[in-house]
Formats: structure tokens, sequence, C-alpha cells
């Protein structure tokens, strides 16, 4: 055997197993699996009970020197029962969803960063302009980063040579924070076809050792559609106090101006991919899903506004166990909008960590609406939790 051959062999053998190493150090992956149970009520004819589940895995590749590559999809997301083919046979031991329950690909997506500049294109979820993602969405598009100047455009429709217009969402938020106080200052606008919605706000937060400060304004204004226009003002405030090292209790207040006749209501510009359930938060993984209440600026539809008062409380019962607890009592802003005089909803969970990485969450919600032929409705939740 020649010299160079051995060699040959010598540093194939080597590249074999270094190759692993360097594949594992540029790829990270996160994630989490989910089961859950639901039992539904709403006073009247509908109960439904049922499990589902959910796969979620993301990662990161790191390719270069501020180059990376960013990718997540949800499998398995469906009720069980529900996982039969695409060709609608009830058969046993179906191994995989092929329907479109079945894999979803919602972020893939590039990352140049540049040091004082950040690039970001593809498939990625735009957010975090205020404290309540007042402007948020999954799609396709750029964004860029400058220091406290973040601003982002996403294409949701391209036309395709028809007669309706491009669909796209775009905003720009300049946010800081200096020593206890935090702030962000924000724009946006929503076009498709003759909906053309624009978006002015700003959130502030203060901490003061163990009180907490929370308030954001919104005003929007626009078209609805061709004969109809767009507005929203709504504000909200979160004062929490740290009252123990294991209690904190807070209140909270919500306020939207009702629309009139000729107006529609907005509270949120984009697909609210990520959404936003402030009522119904008690600080575990089950709030904000099967019993989710929404955003409150129109709880009771018809483009009523609202005023909102909320208390809470959350405990650190033990090392392991976590409470939270809500009751809200709102009205409608404009009672002459509306059939319903007033909503009651009280909300209660917990979160334990059963082992390393898993939780074992719970929730229990009552609402309560003072409206014609309308019954209170309830809501249980459980979960199993595993994140990587």
């Amino acid at each position: 055997m020649s010299r160079i051959l051995k060699v040959m062999i010598v540093l194939l053998t080597i590249a074999a197993m270094v190759t692993p190493v360097m594949a594992e150090d540029r790829l990270s992956l996160n994630g989490q699996m989910r089961v859950r149970g639901w039992h539904l009520d709403d006073g009247g004819d509908y109960t439904d009970s049922y499990f589902d589940q959910r796969l979620r895995i993301g990662g990161k590749l790191s390719i270069a020197e501020g180059v990376s590559v960013t990718f997540r999809f949800d499998e398995t997301e469906a009720k069980w029962g529900t996982q039969r083919p695409s060709d609608g046979a009830n058969r046993q031991g179906v191994r995989f969803i092929e329907s479109e329950t079945g894999m979803q690909w919602d972020r893939a997506h590039l990352d140049l960063d540049f040091g004082t500049f950040k690039l970001r294109a593809g498939q990625y979820y735009a957010g975090g302009f205020s404290a309540s993602d007042v402007v948020n969405a999954q799609d396709a598009g750029f964004m860029v980063t400058a220091g406290p100047v973040k601003a982002f455009w996403q294409l949701d429709s391209n036309d395709g040579g028809t007669d309706s217009s491009d669909f796209y969402l775009w905003g720009v938020d300049f946010g800081q924070k200096i020593d206890t106080i935090k702030y962000n200052a924000f724009v946006a606008g929503h076009k498709m076809n003759d909906y053309e919605v624009y978006l002015v706000g700003a959130d502030v937060a203060l901490n003061i050792e163990a009180i907490k400060v929370l308030a954001e304004i919104n005003y929007f204004t626009g078209d609805a559609d061709a004969d109809t226009d767009a507005m929203g003002l709504q504000g909200w405030a979160d004062v929490s106090f740290a009252a123990t090292e294991v209690v904190t209790i807070g209140g909270q207040v919500y306020y939207a101006i009702a629309a009139d006749d000729d107006e529609v209501q907005i509270d949120h510009l984009g697909n609210d991919f990520g959404g936003w359930d402030p009522l119904a938060d008690v600080g575990n993984g089950l709030s904000n899903e099967e019993l989710k209440i929404g955003r409150p600026f129109d709880l009771f539809g018809d483009d009523a506004g609202v005023m909102a008062l909320r208390g809470y409380a959350n405990v650190k019962a033990t090392e392991s166990l976590a409470i939270g607890a809500g009751l809200t009592y709102a009205q409608p802003e404009d009672d002459g909008k509306t059939e319903a005089d007033s909503a009651l909803i009280a909300v209660a969970g917990a979160s334990y960590d059963l082992m390393a990485n898993t939780k074992l969450d719970a929730i229990f919600q009552y609402v309560d609406v003072d409206a014609p032929d309308t019954d209170s409705a309830y809501g249980v939740g459980v979960g199993l939790f595993v994140n990587f």
C-alpha cells in the first residue's frame, strides 16, 4: 500500500469522526411535546370532551459567523381520534396524519448579522412591538434591526396577475430601556384590497423594587372597506405588587371606545398568530388556547368597545407548584350597540414541575355574560408539556 493511500485513509477516518461533531455544533434544536385534555360546556346544548397533542420542533443552523438559518414545524397537531388517512378510511393504527392537520411549517428564515445591522428574510414571526403584540403576524417577508429601531414588511398575498391588489403588513418600532423604564413607540399598516388600516401606538414599563407598572395606548384609522371607516382608540394598564417573595397581586384596567354606526372597530393588525388573551392568563401553558377569550377591547362584539377591571394573584406555593387566579368584570363602552349588559370572567390555574423540563398544567374558566338567551359557560383543561 502506497504512503499516499495510507495518508488518505487516515484523513478520511478523521473526517468521518469529526463531521458528526461539526454537524452537531452547527445545529441546535428546541421544541415542545404536549398532550392535553379538555372539557367545554357552553351552558346550553353544547358540551365537548377530548384530547389533543402537538409535537413542535425548531432548530437553528449556524452556517458561518453572523449567518444562520432558522426553522420550526408542528407535527401531529390534532385531536385524538381524527388521525385518519386523507382518503377518509376508518383504519385503526394510523401512524401519521396525512391531512391538513399534519406537518405545518410556520418558520423558515435566514438571518444575517452585520453587528449594528441585522437582516431577516423568509417566513418568520413579526411581533414584540408592544406588551399586547398589537401588531403581529406569521408570514413571509423582511425584517431589519438597527440599534433601537426595528422595521418589517410581510407579503400575505400576491395578486398573481388578477384584479385584486397585494396584501401586506408593515411596521416600524423604536424601543429603549433606560434604568428602570422601558418604552416602545411604533407605527404600522395593513393593506388588503379596500381594507387599509394604520396604527400609531406606544407602551411603557416601569419597575420600582416590588412594584411594576405597564401601560399601553393604541390609535387606529383608515378604511375597513370601500364604504366604511376603520377606527380604534384603546388603552390598558397593569399595576402589580410583590407582596412577599411568593405572592404577587395586581390589577388591570381596559378601555376601548366604541365605533359609530358607520365605522368598524379595529383592535390589532396582522393575522394575530401569537394572539393575546390577558383575561385568561394564569401563568401556564393552557392560557390563550382552547379556553381562549381573546383580546378584551371588543369583548362583546358589535364594535361596542369595553370598560373592564381585572384583579389577579399569583402564588409560588412550593418550589414545584405555582398557582394563579383572576377575576374580571366588564361592560360595553356603548351599551346601545349590543344586547349584552356586562360580563363576569373567573379563571384559576396551576402549573406543577412534574420532572425535569416537564410540567403538568391545569386551568378552569367560568364566563357569565348578562345578555338575552345567553347561558353561563365553563371549561376545564389539563396538559402535559415536555420542553427541550
